[in-house]
């Protein structure tokens, strides 16, 4: 989470609260190994990133949490709110899950996942917002669209926020 500080104060944006809310958890944090197997199950309701007792304990996990501590595991340190400096730009950006989720292309929440995902923002000139109109993920190509579906359950509106609840609770059904 981000804040700006102003004195001795903090002051923090309404999405990073709204997120906060959404994605908090107990227990420990997520190992990278995890949280990519986690991905995986999800994408592909397989993973060979774990023994056999791990995975079935973490499918378990899996379809018992809560959606935001799913969401707030999987998504730990991978992700930066940006800005983008028009509307034509912030339409690259449209998640590729949108119309799949029911959302229409336009005016809602972007999403960029990538595997270098900073440096991919920084070439299309997304400055650093902590109440952006963008979500930036680090993340692979093959895990896009439970990414999408986590980022936009976390930082988006409420009809965006619904609409990926109801997604994720099905892949988390399927896994």
């Amino acid at each position: 989470m981000v804040a700006t500080k102003h004195g001795i104060a903090h002051a923090f944006s309404q999405r990073q609260v709204q997120a906060l809310e959404r994605t908090t958890h107990r227990g420990r944090d997520w190992t990278d190994a995890v949280q990519k197997a986690a991905l995986d199950l999800l994408a592909t309701g397989k993973t060979s990133e774990l023994s056999s007792t791990e995975r079935s304990r973490l499918k378990q996990r899996i379809r018992s949490s809560e959606i935001g501590a799913l969401a707030g595991q999987i998504l730990r340190d991978r992700v930066s709110l940006r800005r983008a400096s028009s509307s034509e730009v912030k339409s690259r950006f449209i998640p590729v899950s949108a119309s799949e989720l029911g959302l229409s292309g336009g005016g809602g929440l972007g999403v960029l996942v990538a595997k270098d995902a900073s440096r991919v923002a920084r070439r299309a000139r997304l400055g650093l917002d902590d109440s952006g109109d963008i979500v930036v993920v680090e993340g692979d190509e093959d895990h896009r669209q439970v990414l999408e579906a986590l980022a936009l359950y976390t930082y988006g509106d409420s009809r965006e926020c619904s609409a990926a609840a109801h997604w994720i609770a099905a892949a988390r059904k399927a896994v």
